[in-house]
């Protein structure tokens, strides 16, 4: 099922785990490779959501070069759409 399904990030690749074991075993373990935070489901998207709103925002206050900084804040929506069309889209509901 699609709720039991649980991704993440691990340097620069998207990892996959089952619910009850990323529970068990990563929720408590942060690392420079492991973010913790999962890149699907509620927490996910909501984060994906605010850093898209921050990103339009400073491309209209901010002037000149510093508007290309905020484009590095589109690396986690990338990781989600990665995470969507790779894995969750196959999963059942």
């Amino acid at each position: 099922m699609r709720d039991d399904l649980v991704t993440t990030s691990l340097f620069f690749e998207v990892v996959l785990y089952h619910e009850e074991c990323y529970a068990r075993d990563l929720k408590g373990a942060k690392t420079f490779s492991l973010d913790n935070q999962p890149i699907n489901g509620i927490s996910g998207n909501f984060g994906v959501v605010i850093l898209l709103i921050f990103v339009f925002v400073w491309m209209i206050v901010a002037d000149g070069g510093s508007k290309f900084v905020s484009l590095l804040a589109i690396i986690p929506l990338i990781y989600r759409v990665y995470s969507y069309f790779a894995y969750e889209r196959y999963v059942e509901k």
